[in-house]
């Protein structure tokens, strides 16, 4: 006579298939790695990063941008409901349009600007992709998120100063 426990294991491809190494942890049931994140493990516990208030946990993701149109990471992209997309800073925080963050390598709100950015959407996903939809990969946080872009790396790198300017921005300006 067994006592059964719910799970949760993702059933997304790169999950279940191995590829997401850095997920796993040394009792993992897909692929243990003992220098693993133990995500895996810790979904057992809860899937959302929501505050102690039940408010969604805003991360800065500080590096090229992101493809905030993905589909593992719809619903879990902040979006600025106090600036109008009309060519004008309607939250007068300095940034016009600043949507779904600010692109400070290219001072503009374009936040994902094609290929280049790979590796901002790869930090974004490992964050906060959905998990348990059967698509992609599954990131630390499947929900209860809210990412902001703020780019500083463009195609030829970035500077310190727009680094500085995307931390304060979005410790200062968005939260």
């Amino acid at each position: 006579n067994w006592i059964y426990q719910h799970q949760n294991e993702s059933n997304d491809p790169y999950y279940i298939d191995g590829s997401l190494w850095g997920m796993y942890g040394d009792t993992s049931p897909v692929k243990q790695n003992q220098y693993g994140s133990q995500t895996g493990e810790a979904w057992n516990n809860r899937t959302d990063c929501k505050d102690s208030n039940n408010k969604p946990v805003y991360i800065g993701i500080i590096d090229e941008g992101l493809m905030y149109f993905h589909e593992d990471l719809d619903g879990n992209v902040w979006t600025n409901d106090k600036d109008l997309v009309n060519g004008a800073d309607d939250d007068g925080n300095g940034y016009i349009d600043d949507v779904h963050g600010w692109d400070f390598a290219g001072g503009d709100n374009s936040v994902h600007d094609g290929s280049g950015d790979n590796h901002g959407t790869h930090v974004s996903g490992t964050v906060a992709a959905k998990g348990g939809n059967a698509k992609g990969v599954a990131g630390a946080c499947w929900s209860g998120i809210q990412l902001i872009s703020a780019k500083f790396l463009g195609r030829y790198g970035g500077t310190t100063a727009n680094a500085i300017q995307a931390v304060k921005s979005v410790v200062a300006t968005y939260l």
